[in-house]
């Protein structure tokens, strides 16, 4: 994984103990939809109930997700989910949700016409100034990433020179679902 300057605190924030960001609410929101499904109240579901639970939540989740998260919560493929684990993955999902939100948010105020893009000039200026400031060489490392693997493309497929802000905060916080979304065609 690649380290984002100032960024990297947002990202790393949200992977450790993500259950202490959660509201009671919110926890009582995820204990109630658990125990629909730990019936003998061992702190313990069947694996397969996993996508329904995420579902109670009003988690829109994919196979894949489920999957990567099954990676996590039974790596010995036992077919049980653990409370404690499944609680971090949710913390995890919730805290990463208000994050992407925060930072589409804070690129926004840049976007003008309200395209989905910013100008490297602008993201030049935001890495100098805000957090922590990053050197010159690595922002143009940052912007070169940028131009690279999230650039904003005019209809007839040619580079605008703006960088769509969607796949870039995808890429800083490693969510491919997010890399595809196109800005608006110019």
């Amino acid at each position: 994984k690649r380290c984002w300057g100032p960024l990297e605190d947002v990202v790393l924030t949200a992977l450790i103990d993500q259950d202490e960001f959660l509201a009671d609410e919110e926890r009582a929101q995820i204990l109630d939809a658990w125990k629909v499904f730990d019936k003998k109240g061992e702190n313990q579901v069947n694996a397969t109930d996993l996508p329904t639970i995420f579902q109670a939540l009003s988690c829109n989740v994919t196979q894949a997700e489920i999957h990567e998260y099954l990676q996590f919560l039974d790596p010995n493929g036992e077919g049980v989910v653990r409370y404690a684990d499944f609680l971090q993955v949710v913390a995890r999902r919730l805290q990463t949700k208000e994050t992407v939100d925060q930072l589409l948010k804070a690129f926004k105020t840049f976007d003008k016409e309200n395209r989905g893009t910013i100008a490297p000039e602008e993201l030049r200026h935001i890495l100098s100034t805000f957090g922590e400031v990053m050197d010159q060489a690595e922002i143009e490392e940052f912007l070169a990433e940028a131009d690279l693997k999230c650039p904003d493309y005019r209809a007839n497929g040619e580079k605008t020179g703006l960088i769509n802000y969607f796949a870039f905060v995808g890429l800083i916080l490693d969510i491919p679902e997010l890399e595809t979304i196109p800005p608006t065609a110019t």
